[in-house]
């Protein structure tokens, strides 16, 4: 049996045949190829308002967790006003897939936040977000353009990730305007870009809870494909543990 893997989801309008602006739950196709390649089983997730009570429903489900990326998280999650080029807040979103984290987290469910589910992972540790990186840094390496992907290169410095990708350098896909301000507590900071900004964190004391502000599922069957495969091996030593029982 594959490890059952839950892919959170965008909720938003979208359009296909006869139907514009439909309402939809939907995720890139990346991130499913990347569970498939990793051998696993992708499961949607939709962002049900009903996982703040209810979060345990899902985690019976499966055996590890993606946090996919998408639009920017609402500043009020981590006590701070929006920036005026920040979108607006999808509270939706927000609210569920921080409840969904916390208990996958607490379960020690395996985890793997890309882009914006990394910068929800820190959210939830205590820490908070640079709104516009352009106020920090040349923004044009971590977004040349809007809707394109670029590439730059991070500095993998320990923990799982390096287990994973090797010691040193690697080139990622990037697309994101906002980054790490105040790192979560218990964190580490296992990557970082040339400019400083953060780029990967993980919580040591769990069996696979990593953060990445890249975009893997850009060459799930390439460079991207190491993080789909530990998060997969790792579900797997979850449902080993599960039978064992």
């Amino acid at each position: 049996m594959r490890p059952r893997i839950g892919i959170t989801s965008y909720w938003r309008a979208a359009s296909w045949g006869p139907w514009t602006d439909f309402p939809a739950t939907l995720v890139p196709q990346g991130y499913v190829e990347g569970v498939r390649a990793a051998g696993g089983l992708a499961l949607l997730v939709p962002p049900d308002p009903e996982l703040v009570n209810d979060a345990a429903s899902v985690l019976e489900a499966v055996d590890g967790l993606i946090l996919v990326g998408g639009e920017d998280i609402g500043a009020s999650t981590y006590g701070a006003a929006s920036h005026p080029r920040a979108d607006k807040p999808n509270v939706r979103r927000d609210t569920a897939e921080l409840a969904l984290l916390k208990a996958a987290i607490d379960a020690d469910v395996p985890v793997l936040g890309i882009c914006r589910g990394f910068q929800l992972m820190n959210i939830l540790y205590g820490g908070d977000l640079v709104q516009e990186i352009a106020e920090v840094t040349e923004p044009a390496p971590h977004r040349e353009r809007l809707g394109a992907f670029g590439r730059h290169p991070v500095a993998v410095s320990g923990g799982r990730l390096r287990d994973l990708v090797g010691d040193g350098v690697a080139s990622v896909h990037s697309h994101h305007h906002q980054s790490l301000g105040r790192v979560g507590e218990g964190l580490l900071v296992t990557a970082t870009a040339p400019d400083g900004l953060v780029e990967a964190v993980e919580d040591p004391t769990r069996s696979f809870c990593v953060g990445i502000l890249w975009h893997p599922e850009e060459a799930p069957h390439g460079d991207g494909a190491p993080l789909f495969r530990g998060l997969v091996d790792a579900a797997r030593v979850r449902v080993t543990g599960r039978r064992s029982r």
